[in-house]
């Protein structure tokens, strides 16, 4: 990951911005909205489903601020995005300090839900893939490690403060580092101008002259079953997993304790697969981490077994990971990078989408059922569609950005 940029910026300090924004802004003001609901719920009594709403507000408004966030990064790079994110967040941290009724904390998120898109969830990851055309998988892998590692360190660190010093005064803290941590990244670290490969040579034409031919090549439909489908499962089951546990008669904590665990075994998983990635080829990395996905979900039918809890939360943190630090890779061969951002931003919107159904159907199935027997099913064969999927994606072009020593090592 050594070499130079375009503008004079390191390849390695781009990796090193993008795992520190990850562990701030992904890893401390998104992973822990729980927290924050908690702490407010608690002290002002207001219900958990006004709170919850605004969460889906933000989500939503993050869904839609996707494709946009993708065009700018396309036409002018990743600062302007990213500032236009930050001064977003700023709005919106603010409205949550000074919040006094729960619709002030809907309102807020019609402003966080663009900044978190705008500032963080897209612009580093398009760059990484750009910009660093050799070990690109590793680099990905190591920024997406950021969040993971930011919500294990940062979670219980909130959670402490709020019940030291109030729900106000951490929002003030924790939106602060949110808004300030990426402006110096964003002066002195992240490329300027339109993004180009490594080394400053023109981005490639595209296949196609037109958006929709684009999104029409070989491999796109299926990359983009590869995203949406595991997108649908992966939330669908942190949103309900503990309860699923609890209902096989883990305690509470146990149960907290196997979803927190994915998260810290996702963080070796992004890394360890991002090592993968240039060691047999990204599109091999993906298909083997999809597979290992169905084989965890598989598991959990059994769950109520130590051994069998324990397997799954190992193969589905690992798989996840891995799967985070190869697909921008992959897309970017496939779709390849004169418009990345609008592409990649189009399907990151369908799994946006795709994440925020799957939850609402698994619990609609459990309450029609009483069980999630059938949620189950839907998951495990969300990851073996998508498996197949896999195999569908031209491996000639997908593994493109593997670097020669790597693809023959």
């Amino acid at each position: 990951m050594s070499g130079t940029l375009p503008g004079g910026r390191s390849a390695l300090g781009l990796v090193i911005a993008g795992f520190v924004i990850s562990f701030v802004v992904v890893g401390g003001g998104i992973e822990t909205v729980g927290v924050f609901i908690n702490g407010i719920s608690a002290a002002t009594h207001w219900s958990r489903t006004s709170l919850s709403l605004g969460v889906g507000v933000g989500a939503v408004m993050a869904a839609l601020s996707i494709l946009p966030a993708g065009m700018l990064v396309d036409r002018f790079g990743v600062r302007v995005p990213m500032l236009a994110g930050v001064a977003s967040l700023a709005v919106g941290f603010v409205i949550l300090m000074l919040m006094q009724q729960p619709s002030h904390f809907l309102f807020a998120n019609f402003f966080l839900g663009p900044g978190f898109a705008a500032c963080a969830l897209l612009p580093i990851t398009i760059a990484v893939t750009i910009c660093i055309p050799e070990r690109t998988t590793l680099a990905l892998g190591i920024v997406a490690a950021g969040s993971s590692v930011g919500t294990l360190v940062l979670a219980p660190a909130l959670q402490a403060l709020i019940e030291a010093t109030g729900w106000r005064h951490t929002y003030m803290v924790m939106g602060a580092a949110v808004v300030l941590t990426p402006l110096p990244f964003i002066a002195f670290t992240l490329p300027r101008g339109q993004l180009r490969k490594g080394g400053g040579h023109a981005l490639e034409l595209p296949a196609s002259s037109s958006l929709l031919g684009e999104l029409l090549q070989p491999g796109a439909g299926a990359l983009a079953g590869v995203m949406v489908l595991p997108g649908l499962a992966a939330f669908s089951i942190s949103v309900h997993l503990v309860p699923y546990l609890t209902g096989l008669g883990h305690s509470g904590a146990a149960a907290a304790t196997a979803l927190g665990a994915t998260v810290g075994i996702s963080a070796i998983g992004k890394v360890g697969g991002g090592f993968a990635g240039e060691r047999v080829g990204a599109l091999t990395t993906l298909r083997l981490a999809l597979a290992l996905d169905a084989i965890a979900v598989a598991l959990l039918r059994y769950a109520e077994t130590p051994m069998a809890l324990g397997a799954f939360v190992v193969l589905h943190g690992l798989a996840i990971g891995t799967q985070v630090a190869v697909v921008p890779a992959i897309a970017a061969a496939v779709l390849g990078t004169k418009r990345f951002g609008t592409l990649f931003g189009l399907l990151q919107l369908a799994t946006m989408l795709a994440s925020a159904i799957g939850p609402v159907a698994s619990g609609l199935i459990f309450d029609r059922t009483g069980q999630y027997g059938g949620a189950i099913l839907m998951w495990l064969g969300a990851f073996a569609t998508a498996t197949v999927l896999g195999f569908w994606i031209p491996g000639a072009r997908a593994e493109a950005s593997v670097p020669p020593r790597a693809a023959g090592a």
